[in-house]
């Protein structure tokens, strides 16, 4: 992996983990671990009304590990 800066690092981490695995046998455990991370992370923000950013890109990668999940490539 690059040493690229995530701008959330709490979940992003694991999401990128996922989004860039290439191993269908993997896939399905890298999306789990993705999307228990994006929801922890959204557990902790839910009464705060800051984070409209950070809420808004842990919809999208959200969005995002689902069509993973569904995809004919996860086994």
């Amino acid at each position: 992996m690059s040493d690229m800066t995530l701008k959330y690092p709490v979940w992003q981490k694991a999401y990128r983990q996922a989004v860039l695995e290439t191993n269908p046998k993997l896939l399905k455990q890298k999306v789990a671990a993705a999307e228990q991370a994006v929801n922890l992370r959204l557990n902790e923000l839910t009464s705060s009304a800051d984070h409209a950013d950070e809420k808004k890109a842990m919809a999208n990668a959200l969005d995002a590990l689902k069509v993973l999940a569904e995809s004919d490539w996860a086994e």
